[in-house]
């Protein structure tokens, strides 16, 4: 019952948010260069712009994207233009940008993957897109082929005329296309070779050669491109690509919460500074995702870091299963009780922590909910 609960929940907030996509407003993740993230209030009206690292605090409020200076502007333009009528690749492209003093969003130089990056993204022609890679509760992070991504064609000003984008388009495509998977992994056998090492700034970094997503795309991830020629990296980059996947997950899990408090006749504002939720107007909440690891005897342990400078009234702690692809279980831990800032748990915890243990969140939508005056009478 409770299984299927959250099931019918993951898919009615993945609806909301791809109407919210179809509507033109943005979900998540920075704006990118020559764009800019507006807020608008209830009624539609642009109330600011935001800055990197801020986000919304009210749950009527959305986010959208819109042209960034005209400076950036004509950058970006620049780019397609070298890339498609001047037919100079993306590591040319970077050294010419870093030459004239530009530097991306971040305030940092040029390279081939920021170029590639801007070169094969549908925002500029003002396209607003979402679930291009899945990550849902019970599921596999799986990146998604092109006619599963959901799109607002026009959802803004375009940057870039769609007729040169859809030819750089073509271009990276039939670079991509031009490789067998076998040529692939002789390339990386060959980078290898010659760098001693592989990583995804490596791969994106060598000219002729599709990008790293590119073999993400066509093996799966890029561990498995170099499991099959071979290659154990001496450092265990797994746990960088799962804190990956968990920071990406994590907003999906608080928009989840969100809604099973709502579904409760509860009300949730998120704090744009701290993250927090305060919820009904009376206690605050914090959402902490622990990676699973494995001892070398097979014992499952996690981590638990606790925003004790924060001091929310509660911490939801998301204790993943043992491939970090779905919660195992949850503890809600109240801030009265917890006196270290970080919990080292087993699968066993004793009455201690697993007093606060339970399967699914539907004990805590419970205690979040409001039950109408009709009901109570």
């Amino acid at each position: 019952m409770a299984g299927e609960y959250s099931r019918e929940l993951s898919v009615k907030v993945f609806a909301g948010q791809c109407r919210l996509i179809e509507l033109g407003y943005r979900q998540g993740g920075p704006a990118g260069f020559g764009l800019r993230r507006a807020l608008l209030n209830e009624c539609g009206e642009v109330k600011a712009q935001l800055k990197r690292g801020e986000h919304k605090s009210l749950q009527t409020d959305r986010v959208i994207l819109v042209p960034g200076p005209e400076e950036e502007q004509r950058v970006v333009q620049r780019m397609y233009e070298m890339f498609v009528n001047e037919g100079r690749p993306e590591r040319e492209i970077a050294e010419v940008l870093n030459a004239e003093g530009h530097s991306t969003d971040l305030d940092r130089p040029w390279t081939r993957a920021t170029v590639h990056q801007v070169l094969t993204n549908e925002k500029y022609i003002g396209n607003n897109v979402f679930n291009k890679v899945s990550f849902k509760l019970k599921q596999r992070r799986v990146v998604n082929p092109r006619d599963m991504w959901i799109r607002a064609e026009g959802a803004y000003p375009a940057i870039v005329d769609k007729a040169l984008f859809l030819r750089a388009r073509e271009i990276v495509d039939a670079r991509s296309r031009h490789f067998s998977d076998e040529e692939l992994l002789d390339a990386l056998r060959a980078i290898l070779k010659r760098q001693g090492q592989l990583s995804g700034l490596i791969i994106d970094e060598e000219n002729d050669l599709p990008s790293s997503s590119a073999y993400r795309s066509r093996f799966g991830s890029l561990l498995r491109a170099y499991r099959l020629i071979g290659y154990e990296p001496e450092r265990d980059y797994r746990y960088i690509e799962i804190n990956k996947a968990l920071r990406a997950a994590h907003p999906q899990v608080v928009e989840e919460i969100i809604e099973g408090v709502a579904a409760q006749g509860g009300r949730v504002v998120q704090a744009p500074d701290t993250q927090l939720l305060r919820v009904n107007d009376e206690f605050t909440v914090s959402v902490v995702l622990a990676r699973c690891q494995a001892t070398v005897a097979g014992s499952l342990r996690w981590q638990i870091r606790l925003d004790t400078g924060l001091v929310p009234d509660i911490t939801i702690a998301v204790r993943m299963n043992e491939t970090n692809d779905a919660p195992r279980d949850f503890y809600l831990l109240p801030s009265i009780d917890m006196t270290d800032a970080r919990l080292k748990m087993a699968e066993q915890n004793g009455l201690r922590l697993d007093a606060y243990r339970t399967e699914t969140l539907d004990d805590f939508y419970a205690l979040a909910g409001r039950a109408k005056v009709t009901e109570v009478a």
